[in-house]
């Protein structure tokens, strides 16, 4: 029942104080306590519902209003309120109109108007936090919506986007990184604007091929699009910000406002180099190596991306199998083109109905052209059954090794 309970902090450096707030607020929610500024920012971590937070205004050390503007950066979500007695009023009254702190209160307070007032921050708290759930499904359904349209319209370039993405999620988690959705989304949508250069062109670009300055120009001119194209969005900003630390072209229009944002752009870069790298044809250890020459000194980024790459050096995972046999999540070790050599997807593609649906019907005159995966472990036992009815070719995994 707790776990599902708000959390209230009290900060108070009189310990009678806090006994007392904790009576009359334990029915209320899940009720914490600080006896100092310093001991409640150490809490915040730990307090992932923290809905209400009640500080007094003079303690030693850091002061009341001081002390709710750092929580503010760290759980902006909950509502601040402030204990003051009469001769702190004006100071109050400043901490409220500047320091976004919903309401204060007066020692001492009686209990039925703390609960009142507890409640009513409670009830704050409700609003703006399905508020903002509202606003966040909304733009990501905005936001999946292009990557859809991304997909349709140039399904190479979002298989190579969906790989980067899926390898800097990993990369985070090893990293202990925070992996935001708006990470996701700027890994995705970077290329948006892309899909108008000619197909040969994104091949380039795909391949981290150099470029001659008329394709630069074209190259800058497409992302002009992507930001035109996303920033009329509201509530993107993260996103945007993202966007314009991964693209240099885009750099000037915004600066990132975290760490925690820089963290995630810099692992965003690194492993699209990797997947450039990786889809000019480049086997994994080779690709790495060239990459530790660049971002040498980002060696916990790179190992960590070893780590999350480490199953592509497994030789029984890789195969060459027949259109047929794709499934989604397999990831394609050499590109695929049509018989007119179109590329149909670069090599590092992460393979998706749509992909080989395409192949089977578009181009059914390679129905029985091996191309080479790297099975997903989640596959192996499906894959077990269709060689042994199928079969790939008992020597084909160590035959792909040697390629």
């Amino acid at each position: 029942m707790s776990a599902e309970l708000p959390q209230i902090l009290c900060i108070d450096d009189d310990v009678q104080v806090l006994q007392g707030l904790r009576l009359s607020l334990r029915q209320l929610g899940e009720v914490h306590l600080a006896e100092s500024g310093e001991a409640a920012l150490a809490l915040l971590a730990d307090l992932p519902r923290l809905a209400v937070i009640i500080c007094d205004m003079r303690m030693p050390g850091m002061t009341g209003d001081a002390v709710l503007a750092q929580c503010r950066q760290r759980s902006p979500l909950a509502t601040r309120m402030l204990l003051t007695g009469y001769s702190d009023i004006d100071a109050a009254m400043r901490a409220v109109n500047q320091g976004h702190i919903f309401r204060f209160l007066n020692k001492p307070c009686p209990r039925d108007e703390i609960h009142l007032a507890v409640n009513d921050a409670l009830a704050q708290y409700r609003l703006v936090t399905a508020e903002k759930e509202l606003l966040e499904k909304t733009v990501k359904g905005c936001m999946q919506a292009l990557v859809e349209a991304l997909a349709m319209a140039s399904p190479a370039s979002f298989g190579q986007a969906r790989r980067i993405a899926d390898l800097v999620q990993g990369v985070s988690t090893r990293l202990q990184l925070e992996a935001s959705w708006a990470s996701s989304m700027a890994a995705m949508l970077v290329n948006l604007g892309m899909v108008s250069l000619p197909v040969s062109l994104q091949e380039k670009v795909m391949r981290d091929l150099k470029l001659s300055q008329a394709e630069q120009r074209d190259l800058a001119s497409a992302h002009q699009r992507t930001w035109d194209l996303l920033a009329n969005i509201p509530r993107i900003e993260p996103v945007l910000e993202l966007i314009c630390a991964i693209e240099p072209s885009l750099a000037h229009k915004k600066r990132l406002s975290s760490f925690s944002l820089a963290d995630q752009a810099h692992v965003i870069r690194v492993v699209q180099a990797y997947v450039r790298l990786e889809a000019s044809g480049l086997p994994t250890r080779e690709a790495m190596a060239m990459l530790a020459e660049v971002y040498g000194d980002d060696g916990r980024i790179l190992q960590a991306l070893h780590e999350e790459l480490g199953p592509q050096s497994d030789i029984s995972r890789q195969l060459k199998l027949t259109p047929d046999m794709l499934r989604e999540g397999m990831v394609l070790l050499e590109a695929v083109n049509t018989p007119r050599g179109i590329l149909l997807a670069p090599a590092g593609y992460v393979v998706n109905d749509s992909f080989v649906e395409r192949l089977i019907y578009n181009c059914p005159e390679m129905k029985d052209e091996r191309i080479a995966v790297l099975i997903p472990p989640e596959l192996i036992g499906y894959l077990h059954h269709q060689l042994q009815t199928k079969g790939a070719g008992p020597d084909e995994p160590e035959a792909l090794a040697k390629e």
